[in-house]
Order: structure tokens, then sequence, then C-alpha cells
């Protein structure tokens, strides 16, 4: 597969929102409900916190992973492929970015899956992460890590 992978930069916001909420959207409305403000505003804080990548094929924009680094471990706060090239390694290739950084620096990674999003839940645990707590305020919320550590 031919991708590139670059740093996000500020013109793709409205891109990487967009692509957020198409294939967010379903999830989020059936455990919390799709407050388009909420839901904007969170999106917006979240991505001045950590990095973010964006895959390319052909120059076309195909997806991107976001994570911030903590002290003690690196959060994947979000993986979203635009969903007509789901299916593709896209997200593969994504993701494993973010494990040679954790490996690199030593820290676990950790994720956040909804649960009733079980086409991404399962493709986690098949790439070796397993599931450590859920939520207390939300059992709709998986929390995972690298290993199970």
């Amino acid at each position: 597969m031919n991708l590139d992978i670059r740093q996000a930069v500020s013109a793709d916001s409205a891109w990487l929102y967009e692509t957020y909420k198409q294939t967010m959207i379903g999830f989020v409305t059936r455990t919390t409900g799709w407050d388009e403000h909420a839901q904007r505003n969170g999106f917006a804080k979240s991505l001045r916190q950590g990095s973010c990548s964006i895959a390319l094929r052909g120059g076309e924009r195909c997806g991107f992973v976001h994570w911030e680094v903590e002290p003690d471990l690196v959060w994947l706060r979000m993986l979203c492929i635009v969903p007509a090239m789901q299916r593709q390694a896209i997200g593969r290739q994504l993701l494993g970015d973010v494990l040679l950084l954790s490996e690199k620096l030593g820290r676990p990674l950790y994720l956040h899956v909804f649960r009733c999003n079980e086409v991404a839940y399962g493709w986690y645990r098949r790439m070796g992460f397993a599931e450590i707590e859920t939520e207390a305020s939300n059992d709709d919320i998986a929390t995972l890590a690298l290993g199970g550590q």
C-alpha cells in the first residue's frame, strides 16, 4: 500500500472534524447522544492536545490518528479512517506508527473504544490490546491497553 503520512496542520481542521463525525456519529449517538456544538468544541480542544498525523493515498486524505504522550503512558485518542477507505490497512499503518512511538518511549499504549463499535473493538483486540477496565460513569466505553498492561 502506498501511503504518505504527514503532520496535520490548521488547514486540515475542517476535514479532520468531518472525518471524525462521519466515522463516529452513529456510535456517539447510540451511547451519549450527538450534540453538534459540544462535539465540535470537544474535538477542537482534543486536537490542541497531543499530536495528529494524516494518511494520504495519491495525495488524497484518507484517515488520521491522534495521540497524546503523557508522563507514564501514551493515549491513542482517535483513529478515524474515511468510511469509503476502511478495511484497506490504513488504520493498521497509522496504529503502527503510534505503537512504535510507545515502544521507543518505553510507555504503555492505552485507548478508549465504544463497545457498540464492534468492528473497532474486535480489531483492537486482534491487534494485541486487552480490556483493563470500564469507565465507571459509562459502561459503554472500554479502556484497552496494548498487551493488557
